[in-house]
Order: C-alpha cells, then structure tokens, then sequence
C-alpha cells in the first residue's frame, strides 16, 4: 500500500464514486433538459430534466457498484471518453474559458497512478503510462484553448468586454488580447504535461 493509501484511505473511494458516479446523473440531467426545449412549455423543462436526473441516479443504483469494483480494469476508450465528458462540461460551464479544464490533468493523473499500482505495473510500464496520460491530457487541453481562440478571434465584442470586464486604465487590443491568450494558452498546455505526470507519479509511489 503506498503513503496516499496509508494517509488517506477513504479519498481513493470517494474520488473513484464522484468521478464514475456524476457521469449518468449529469448526462441525464442535461439530455433531459436540452432534449424537452424544443417539445415542452418553457414551464414544464425543469420536470424533464429532474427526471433526466433520477433516472441517472437509478442507473447508478443499478450499476455503480459494479464499475466501482472494475474501476481500474476499465477500457481506456471509455475513461478517455469520460475524461472528454467532463472536459466538455467544464468548458460549456465556465463559459469557453479553458483555465479550469487544466485541473483534469491532476484527476486523470492521480487516477492513473492508482491504476498501475493497483495492477502491479512495473516503474517503467508505469512511466510509460503516465506519459502517454500526460500528452492526451495536453492535447485536449489545447483543443479547447485552440477552440477559445477562435471564438475570441470571431467575435469583435471580445476586447470591449474583456477591458470592461477588468476595469482597465489602458484597454487592450483585440490583437494584444489575442496574442496574450494564446501564451497563456500554451503555458497551460506544457504544463498539463508535467502536472498530470507528476500528480501520477505521486499516486504511484
């Protein structure tokens, strides 16, 4: 058993229960109130999408346990599909804006060093796993960092409200807002890398 099992034996449950277990209840929650827009009174959306949400949790009744107990045996299709799922819900929450998806990184990392130790990988099949974590991690961020770029680029309001937004003396130029955004953009993105790998490292020890 390594030291986070040691320090903190209930964390690796309770992480593994919110991560598989919020995939069904918010999927449902959001197909049943996007779904209902288009065919139900702008009064009655709510219902759908509560039940949208019951029948997430329900089926997290029914099959949670299971997955619970196969949770480091999964298909890596499907954790990188759910990785994708929360990626996706993170960028449509915070508005386009990418600086919260790089905190995934350190969920998928913390979760696959616990993947390896639990399988009895070996340090260097562990390394190489916490590589390829760290690139994949990487490239989703800069999808969504590349896709916030191009929404700034298209719409000519974006300076106005960035500079009305932060009160600023001087305002910046669209292009200055631009430029600053893609460094910035690309610092996160290298260091998605070295912080996933890392937090998997961690995991692993």
């Amino acid at each position: 058993m390594n030291d986070f099992r040691k320090m903190f034996p209930k964390a690796e449950s309770i992480f593994l229960l919110a991560v598989l277990g919020g995939v069904f209840p918010i999927l449902c929650f959001l197909a049943g109130w996007w779904g209902s827009i288009a065919i139900l009174p702008e009064e009655s959306i709510k219902y759908a999408a509560l039940g949208g949400l019951l029948a997430g949790i329900l089926i997290d009744i029914l099959l949670l346990k299971r997955w619970l107990v196969r949770a480091y045996h999964m298909n890596l299709t499907w954790l990188a599909v759910i990785y994708l799922f929360y990626s996706a819900g993170l960028y449509g929450f915070f508005m386009g804006v990418p600086v919260f998806n790089f905190l995934l990184g350190l969920f998928a990392g913390f979760y696959m060093g616990l993947r390896m130790l639990d399988n009895g990988k070996s340090k260097a099949e562990a390394e190489a796993a916490f590589h390829k974590t760290g690139i994949f991690a990487s490239l989703v961020l800069a999808v969504a960092c590349g896709l916030s770029m191009w929404l700034a680029a298209s719409d000519s309001s974006t300076a106005a409200n960035i500079n009305g937004m932060l009160a600023l003396r001087q305002p910046l130029s669209r292009q200055g807002i631009l430029w600053m955004a893609g460094a910035g953009g690309a610092v996160l993105v290298v260091l998605e890398y070295f912080i996933t790998r890392g937090m998997a490292r961690w995991a692993y020890k």
